[in-house]
């Protein structure tokens, strides 16, 4: 579609984003090394400010999106996984930036500050949390100047240290009772407390807060979060927070663990307190796994199961070592575990299907539970990444329904998604090479074409060509 700016016609939307690639297209072919110091200096600006803008723009369709619907009418369970599984973002960055948009149509001096260019779409998030999580009395003045203090600071500080003046302004808006009549902070240690207007000052402000229809303070463990992110390089990051006695707690388990460990000879122990830490977390969860301290899952006691082709455990293939979470296993690490590890044989065809599925019975016993995580290795719903051991084994034909529980009617899936199946009218399929593929209700695809999981393939050759 070309666009005559004499024409007067206004171009809808997509027809905008047509010119803005084409923009892009030219800026791309252009000798920047034509550029003066100063046409640099102002073009890098440019340009890192106009992601904000987009941001803002990327913010007001993901808005319209949430209130249509649009995510669930394409079968996905909402808008942050139908953005994952289109655009393969992980479900931390889809759900980043779902949440920003949905943020800056409450906190919109951001969203303004955003749309003109005037701070980042990372300052931005961290603004829109830090006025989240304001006390419940921040009157509305203060939340106002609140964020365009924030604004402002984001002009002068990166995030670190943008996060960190939110926190002393969350601090310091927590110890003003904001209430009518409130507290002097300095003379009532109950200060922030408050939870009725008008409750009136002093000892009698106190007092109030003894009566049965005050409500409780909030639990101080709700602060406690973990997330675990995969790495290119087959590790893992580790990143969350604690409350207090959480911290207390994991630091008097590890504490004796983490102690230096001299050699035999008297050598010092060279191995950083960072490094001491994290092998005494994992000698933490070895000693639990070992005693048999944790909950059963899928009626089998957690373990760390490694699914190895036969010619990798002989130390002549090429195919790497995975356990249930998907990263590849070192070959030194796969040496170390097979000396003294117990070794269940599941014979798998060509396709990756176990041969051997065991004996039919309406409760899926551990033997065959094993042999589908071997065959699905997760949850096999399109775009879902869930581990096995959060899946659930599931007959494809009901046993009510005469359906066999044999590996030719089981899949493992996820909760939501085992909920999601029955509610929306996907129907289970297995392809010719014995896998499991979705076909969508009408209303998602009306060709009702068979999705497979790509999460759940595993590759035989990673550098076959298709």
């Amino acid at each position: 579609m070309v666009y005559d700016e004499n024409s007067g016609d206004d171009p809808d939307p997509p027809a905008r984003l047509a010119m803005i690639v084409g923009q892009v297209d030219e800026l791309l072919a252009a000798d920047v090394w034509r550029l003066s110091d100063a046409e640099l200096d102002g073009l890098i600006e440019g340009v890192c400010r106009l992601a904000g803008r987009v941001a803002a723009v990327r913010g007001q369709l993901f808005v319209e999106a949430q209130d249509r619907g649009f995510a669930v009418h394409q079968g996905a369970t909402d808008l942050a996984a139908w953005l994952r599984e289109r655009l393969r973002l992980t479900t931390r960055e889809a759900r980043r930036q779902v949440t920003l948009a949905r943020d800056t149509t409450v906190c919109t001096a951001t969203g303004a500050a955003l749309a003109s260019g005037e701070i980042t779409a990372e300052h931005a998030v961290v603004i829109c949390d830090a006025m989240r999580s304001l006390p419940t009395a921040t009157t509305p003045e203060q939340r106002t100047a609140a964020e365009r203090a924030l604004i402002g600071f984001a002009d002068k500080f990166d995030t670190i240290h943008l996060t960190r003046i939110a926190a002393r302004l969350r601090e310091t808006l927590t110890m003003v009772d904001a209430s009518p009549g409130g507290d002097d902070p300095h003379s009532n240690s109950r200060t922030g407390e408050h939870t009725r207007p008008g409750n009136g000052g002093g000892d009698a402000g106190a007092d109030a807060g003894d009566d049965d229809g005050e409500k409780p303070s909030p639990d101080p463990a709700d602060i406690r979060r973990l997330t675990f992110t995969d790495t290119p390089t087959g590790t893992m990051l580790i990143s969350g927070e604690l409350d207090a006695e959480g911290a207390a707690l994991l630091r008097t388990a590890l504490d004796s663990l983490a102690a230096p460990r001299p050699a035999a000879d008297g050598t010092p122990d060279r191995r950083s307190p960072a490094r001491r830490r994290a092998d005494a977390l994992i000698d933490l969860v070895n000693r639990a796994l070992s005693a048999a301290a944790v909950p059963e899952t899928g009626g089998v006691r957690p373990h760390l199961t490694v699914l190895i082709d036969w010619n990798t455990l002989l130390a002549s293939g090429t195919i790497p070592a995975t356990t249930d979470w998907g990263p590849p296993l070192p070959h030194s690490t796969l040496a170390r575990l097979s000396c003294d590890a117990e070794i269940s044989r599941v014979l798998l065809d060509p396709a990756g299907v176990p041969l051997d599925i065991g004996r039919t019975t309406r409760v899926v016993p551990p033997q065959m539970r094993r042999a589908l995580v071997a065959r699905d290795r997760g949850c096999t719903f399109p775009g879902c990444d869930r581990p096995p051991s959060w899946c659930e084994c599931h007959h494809c034909t009901h046993w009510a329904h005469d359906g066999v529980t044999a590996l030719h009617n089981l899949v493992l899936i996820c909760g939501q998604h085992h909920r999601q199946v029955h509610h929306d009218g996907w129907t289970i399929v297995f392809t010719d090479d014995g896998h499991p593929a979705y076909i969508p209700p009408w209303r998602i695809d009306p060709h009702q074409r068979p999705r497979r999981n790509p999460y759940t393939q595993n590759p035989t050759d990673l550098f076959a060509t298709t």
